[in-house]
């Protein structure tokens, strides 16, 4: 089976219904063959279709998907504990669509999701009846969610996110119709099955070298990506990663925490001086937030305190305020903003 054919045909299948970003399509394309491979795989990076708005081709392309994944099942609304009962004991390829409506402050989901990333995390522990004795019930699957608005922060961190988006009018791409589409993604989805087959040794000791400027969780999250890509060969490789870069600055958003290290970085550049008086930083950081945030100074130090940042009291000439010197900040700043990292961004507080 011939890989670099296979996986144009792929992409080719899903750019024919689907008017995708770059990198989008061969991601998708990637992931449909990571689910045939998964049994060589340690990580089991969510594939996450992230809409603003309905009406951007995500349903499309779970019709899509569903026929070309390994043992696909479309769990839309379904409750958890079916969820994780149907992961225990069928290992399907889960696709769970219209996730806004079902999934938003559900912890029984954010574990699920969460637990299932790596094989030896994959489970969750539930009282099962009739007798309610304790069971341990595996998580371990691939799961694709498609959703209109964000990802909580944990499940982007495992997502490789495809950003959907409305069809323009100069944009070409055919309607799906299963009666006449079926029979071709059938073949493909058998190729893949074998494609698999062929490669799941070579896979399972394969240890492909991500790109650099991918952070260490976008990388573990592309590796298994970056492993089929290899195996397949030609041009195959430098498609991934280049896809994997261009997406990577949708998996990687900032925490909150993260984005106010940012801006006190910012800050620190602008001033000729190596302290700043908690009130003076406040005020600056209110005005990187287009002055419609408040910052107090007891809002300031809860937040910076996780990272073992204190104020303390400073000389700024006559006076000695409460505040903090720049040379505070720069362990956290190497810890908590690599280079690589967009940290140019303001962000909510």
């Amino acid at each position: 089976m011939d890989g670099v054919v296979l996986l144009n045909e792929l992409t080719a299948a899903l750019g024919r219904y689907l008017a995708l970003p770059e990198g989008a399509l061969e991601a998708m394309a990637l992931w449909v063959l990571f689910t045939h491979a998964f049994d060589a795989a340690e990580v089991s990076p969510r594939l996450a279709l992230l809409s603003p708005v309905p009406e951007c081709g995500k349903t499309t392309a779970f019709s899509i998907l569903s026929r070309l994944v390994r043992r696909a099942l479309l769990a839309s609304n379904a409750s958890a504990a079916v969820v994780y009962r149907v992961i225990e004991r069928d290992r399907p390829t889960l696709l769970m669509d219209e996730a806004e409506t079902y999934m938003e402050g559900r912890e029984d989901y954010r574990g699920i999701l969460n637990s299932g990333h790596t094989p030896d995390a994959a489970s969750v522990l539930r009282a099962d009846p009739p007798n309610y004795s304790p069971k341990r019930f595996s998580t371990w699957a691939p799961i694709a969610v498609a959703k209109i608005g964000k990802l909580a922060t944990t499940w982007v961190s495992r997502s490789i996110i495809i950003p959907m988006r409305r069809k323009r009018p100069d944009e070409q791409v055919e309607r799906f119709r299963s009666r006449r589409d079926d029979p071709a993604l059938a073949e493909l989805a058998r190729k893949c099955a074998r494609w698999a087959r062929d490669n799941l040794i070579a896979l399972e000791s394969a240890d492909p070298m991500p790109p650099d400027q991918l952070s260490n969780r976008a990388a573990d999250n592309w590796r298994p990506l970056f492993a089929i890509a290899d195996a397949v060969g030609g041009d195959c490789p430098s498609r991934a990663r280049r896809a994997a870069l261009v997406l990577a600055g949708d998996e990687t958003e900032l925490s909150p925490g993260e984005q106010l290290l940012a801006n006190i970085k910012k800050v620190s550049t602008q001033r000729t001086t190596d302290r700043i008086s908690s009130k003076d930083l406040c005020d600056e950081l209110g005005k990187i937030e287009g002055g419609q945030v408040l910052v107090t100074p007891g809002w300031l130090a809860a937040m910076l305190r996780p990272f073992g940042i204190r104020p303390h009291t400073i000389r700024i000439g006559q006076s000695t305020p409460k505040g903090y010197e720049f040379k505070d900040f720069d362990d956290a700043f190497a810890r908590y903003l690599p280079e690589n990292r967009n940290t140019a961004t303001s962000g909510e507080n």
